[in-house]
């Protein structure tokens, strides 16, 4: 087995806030679209404008009701999302924070927006989502791929989760961003590309594909990881490298270790960040050393972290700083 798959994902981050309606024509980063402000009031917000690599991410605030139209991007798929606010129109079809809409390159997009609203548009070429969707040959093959505009509606809980998730992923991008590494980078782009796909993943069922026993495919999982090194691993990712589903993983974790992959994968990374407090050079921060170790919610790190190990992350980083002193 080689090293997780990963490439080489330049970040870049352009931030605009505003206060003129015309700006939101640059709401998405592929195409410009025609916008006309429909409630009374001025027009302020920010809008954020962020590529990992060949994924490109829109998201932007702005406070008063509008119409939008346009082609969004010519050669890649948008998934889209509102993260909060009161639901909108597209195409006439009501959506909530949460749902997912997937709208084809080429295809027109009519919107109405009402009151205050935050978005978050995600553009990814075609090649790169069904590559992402490798060990998912159901998923790859669902119709929303082939419809020009879907809406995919979920239950509210799960919807803002899912809304507030994506918000927290892309705020740490826009916060860290420029200064991530290559491998910190493309933890997160498939951070994105594993939520946004998940509503579609959840309503496909899998083809089902044969696997080793349980014990041998988490014990082969668990020893490489150790020998790699990864400091993020990606649930998609170890699907891939290993010829299974997502699905088939979780379901291996649970008969043998009775916990969830993700949880095991997170306890493993609060250990590396645990590590790397100790350790840490003169100069490095908390939030920092949580981002590089992919948990973009650094307070929901310090929870974890503290129930973890019993003591919160800068005691552990006061604790290395105790240490060196000691040495000096």
């Amino acid at each position: 087995m080689g090293a997780l798959p990963t490439c080489m994902v330049a970040v870049t981050v352009r931030r605009t806030p505003f206060s003129d309606f015309e700006m939101l024509r640059d709401a998405v980063q592929d195409a410009p679209t025609e916008i006309v402000q429909l409630e009374h009031g001025k027009m302020v917000g920010e809008l954020t404008h962020l590529t990992l690599g060949r994924l490109g991410a829109s998201s932007g605030i702005f406070s008063r009701g509008l119409r939008s139209r346009g082609i969004l991007s010519e050669g890649r798929l948008m998934l889209g999302m509102m993260l909060d606010g009161a639901p909108a129109l597209f195409q006439n079809v009501e959506a909530q924070p949460g749902d997912l809409i997937i709208i084809q390159p080429r295809y027109e997009l009519y919107a109405r927006y009402f009151g205050i609203n935050v978005y978050a548009s995600i553009f990814v070429e075609p090649e790169e989502l069904f590559a992402f969707l490798g060990t998912e040959p159901a998923v790859q093959d669902a119709a929303v791929w082939r419809q020009p505009f879907t809406v995919l509606t979920a239950d509210t809980a799960v919807a803002r989760a899912r809304a507030a998730g994506l918000r927290m992923l892309l705020t740490a991008i826009g916060r860290e961003g420029l200064t991530m590494s290559a491998e910190t980078a493309e933890y997160y782009r498939r951070r994105i590309l594993e939520l946004m796909t998940a509503p579609v993943i959840d309503r496909w069922r899998y083809r089902p594909i044969p696997v080793r026993s349980a014990l041998a495919l988490v014990r082969d999982v668990d020893r490489f990881l150790i020998e790699t090194g990864s400091k993020r691993a990606h649930l998609s990712d170890l699907a891939h490298q290993f010829g299974v589903s997502p699905r088939a993983l979780q379901r291996a974790f649970a008969d043998v270790l009775d916990v969830p992959p993700m949880e095991f994968f997170r306890r493993t990374r609060l250990g590396h960040a645990h590590t790397a407090l100790l350790t840490a050079a003169p100069g490095d921060t908390v939030t920092g050393i949580a981002v590089d170790h992919g948990f973009a919610d650094v307070g929901r790190f310090a929870r974890d972290y503290q129930a973890l190990f019993d003591e919160l992350p800068s005691e552990t980083l006061r604790r290395r700083n105790v240490i060196v002193r000691r040495e000096a």
